[in-house]
């Protein structure tokens, strides 16, 4: 049953509608029509008939399948497909790569929609490491979204997979490597990422001693995790000259003047916001902006990243006398049990998420929170609260230490 899921138009605008799915041939014709008809062909290989593509010395064989909709009587999610991998892709894999044929194989989901094409390349090591047999690789609507608007977009997503989405203009340039998803907002992340604290255990005195002697304007606040990062994100962009592309607008912006959003981080080449947030891997939603400023920053710019650093926690209790606590409050000049069972004494940032937000899912990334209400009794603002349970299909970009290192 073809159910409805949402889809993708010519506009990039979304619908809910059923899988306008291209047969074998249909989807045969479209690839050679962006590869060039000549470059391609059908042939019979180890018992399978195969595309092939050949360019200046390359040989690929594209192993491609339609992109659908789970289904399953609609309990998947409308914004999650798949592409069905057979069992004879692993062992076809198997046998090429026994014979020493010299073809690079790719497992390729097909996209179609009202004209609209994107594939799929789903880098097959990880797959093949797994037990195919109609197995699923799948992807997010937001991904093929990226793809039209970005021609090649690259992600991991939370099982290590490598997936590629491409814009079907794009495909020839892709497999001939001139254009693999690279981003040079996210290698400006990659390097503050790589100088960053990652797999330490921070100290609270220690570490709030340094935003002192830096004369950090917010080194006195108590949830000092997310003051430190904001505070060494700073640093990197001030030491590495990132102004043409990220500008750290944190302190400049708490001002909060006439059409100045108070977000983080200003990517001034591509002209919109981000905003930088930290939060216990344990906890499972992160703390969002206010509604009506991140709406209105939505509707003016297209789009939003949050970017989400994640820690582990230590906390002192009555079994060691809260020790670090009393010693950070003496340092602070506070009651020597302030904030006792709240404080973080130690945090150890472990992973890093880049989340899009845009016109075509931030209604679905968020839920609100109730903030209560300000010291003097009045209603603070609605805020968001980001799922983390939800947050692979709006994931641009992953840094996990664990991984990395």
């Amino acid at each position: 049953m073809n159910l409805n899921s949402e889809q993708i138009r010519p506009d990039l605008s979304l619908e809910e509608a059923p899988d306008q799915v291209l047969t074998t041939k249909q989807q045969q014709e479209c690839i050679a029509y962006f590869l060039g008809e000549k470059n391609c062909s059908v042939q019979n290989l180890l018992g399978h008939r195969v595309f092939v593509y050949s360019n200046k010395g390359k040989n690929f064989i594209l192993l491609h399948r339609a992109v659908t909709y789970l289904g399953g009587n609609g309990q998947h999610p409308i914004y999650k497909k798949r592409v069905q991998l057979p069992s004879w892709y692993k062992e076809f894999c198997i046998e090429t790569q026994e014979q020493q044929l010299p073809y690079d194989i790719r497992f390729i989901g097909v996209y179609h929609y009202k004209g609209v094409i994107v594939f799929v390349d789903f880098k097959k090591d990880s797959y093949l490491k797994k037990k195919v047999h109609n197995s699923s690789a799948h992807i997010y609507i937001n991904d093929l979204f990226q793809a039209l608007t970005n021609g090649v977009f690259h992600k991991e997503d939370m099982f290590g997979n490598h997936i590629y989405a491409i814009r079907g203009s794009k495909l020839a340039n892709y497999l001939d490597g001139k254009e693999v998803g690279q981003n040079l907002l996210f290698s400006l992340f990659e390097q503050f990422n790589n100088g960053f604290s990652f797999g330490q255990w921070l100290k609270v005195l220690p570490t709030v001693k340094e935003m002192q002697r830096a004369n950090w304007p917010e080194w006195r606040q108590t949830e000092w995790p997310g003051w430190y990062l904001e505070y060494k994100f700073n640093k990197f962009t001030e030491d590495n000259n990132t102004a043409p592309f990220i500008i750290y607008t944190g302190q400049s912006n708490k001002s909060k003047n006439k059409n100045t959003f108070d977000f983080d981080i200003w990517f001034r080449h591509d002209e919109f916001y981000g905003d930088l947030k930290s939060s216990d891997i344990l906890s499972k939603d992160a703390p969002g902006n206010d509604q009506t400023a991140f709406i209105e920053c939505i509707n003016m710019y297209g789009r939003f990243w949050y970017v989400i650093y994640e820690h582990e926690t230590k906390k002192d209790s009555p079994a060691n006398n809260y020790i670090n606590v009393r010693a950070y409050n003496s340092f602070m000049q506070k009651d020597e049990l302030s904030y006792a069972s709240r404080l973080k004494t130690e945090v150890k940032y472990v992973k890093m998420t880049i989340l899009e937000l845009n016109r075509i899912n931030y209604r679905e990334a968020l839920t609100e929170f109730n903030q209560g209400h300000q010291p003097d009794g009045s209603p603070r603002n609605p805020k968001f609260m980001i799922r983390k349970k939800d947050i692979d299909r709006f994931v641009v970009f992953r840094y996990n230490y664990c991984v990395e290192r």
